[in-house]
């Protein structure tokens, strides 16, 4: 193989991850042949513009995430997302490499914040994040404040942890959402959470859906990506043959849960995820520590 075809090939695989990125954030538009951004795409997969809820869903354990979203929010997930898993954790994956190849070396420290429901404290509790967690440069923004029974949450960075500033990879061309100045982390990234004191500002301005202040403000930081190789016994191989045997009966599942089946025996949803987020774990390790699983 040629210097040049190996060049083209590298190009290609970074606007992949750069799409993979913008994607999660909302931004379905499709690349055209000539790298500018076109219309959005009409792929039940790639013109999803509320992918994050579905790529979010399956990195938590259980269905208690499902059935948040779907039965108390009124929400539907994407099943086409489970039947083409392969294309999904190209996505995950891909993101994840754009967070080591653009890892940022920084003296102190990069703050985010976040509004969220006061439900979701439990998911930071035992140390780390279960799925893509993003926060804004820009504050605390009362768009993101219209639900019931909020908590506000600081993101405290550090330089030794994967994650992407959305401003710093992504061209203002390229995504539409950049004036939300997101900050993303993976899944699975180790973290400590406390409580910190309120600023009045805080109290005054901010109110949830039925006009009630925060209940609380946290503040969440970042210890390091474990290699979660050092843990997992289960080999790559046969995860990836139980994930691919079970993605139709997964995906079967996940619209009954659309169909708010709530009498649905959903124990083979779940533990289909659990695979999948152990290979995700295996491959996540790889790509921020290097070497293959022994």
């Amino acid at each position: 193989m040629d210097i040049k075809t190996i060049t083209e090939e590298k190009d290609m695989c970074r606007v992949r991850q750069l799409d993979a990125l913008r994607l999660y954030g909302g931004d379905a538009r499709e690349r055209e042949s000539d790298g500018h951004i076109g219309r959005i795409s009409e792929d039940t997969v790639y013109g999803d513009e509320e992918v994050y809820r579905t790529l979010n869903a399956l990195l938590f354990e259980g269905i208690k995430n499902e059935q948040e979203r779907i039965w108390e929010e009124g929400h539907k997930l994407n099943p086409d997302f489970l039947r083409r898993i392969e294309e999904t954790i190209q996505i995950y994956t891909d993101i994840f490499k754009l967070m080591k190849e653009n890892r940022m070396n920084f003296a102190g420290r990069v703050i985010g914040k976040r509004i969220d429901r006061a439900s979701s404290l439990s998911y930071y509790e035992d140390g780390f994040t279960h799925s893509f967690f993003s926060s804004s440069k820009r504050g605390f923004d009362s768009e993101f404040a219209q639900k019931y029974g909020i908590v506000l949450i600081e993101t405290e960075i550090t330089s030794n942890v994967p994650f992407i500033d959305y401003e710093k990879i992504l061209k203002l061309e390229e995504y539409k959402n950049m004036e939300e100045r997101e900050i993303l982390l993976p899944p699975f990234l180790g973290i400590d959470m406390k409580k910190v004191p309120f600023r009045t500002v805080e109290t005054q301005k901010i109110k949830d859906l039925g006009g009630k202040s925060p209940l609380g403000k946290y503040r969440l930081k970042t210890t390091g990506f474990p290699d979660y190789r050092k843990y997992i016994s289960d080999s790559e191989k046969e995860l990836w043959k139980q994930i691919m045997d079970g993605k139709e009966a997964a995906a079967h599942l996940l619209e009954k849960m659309n169909d708010r089946d709530k009498t649905q025996d959903y124990n083979e949803y779940i533990f289909w995820k659990e695979k999948v987020q152990l290979y995700l774990k295996i491959q996540f390790s790889q790509i921020w520590y290097g070497g293959r699983k022994n």
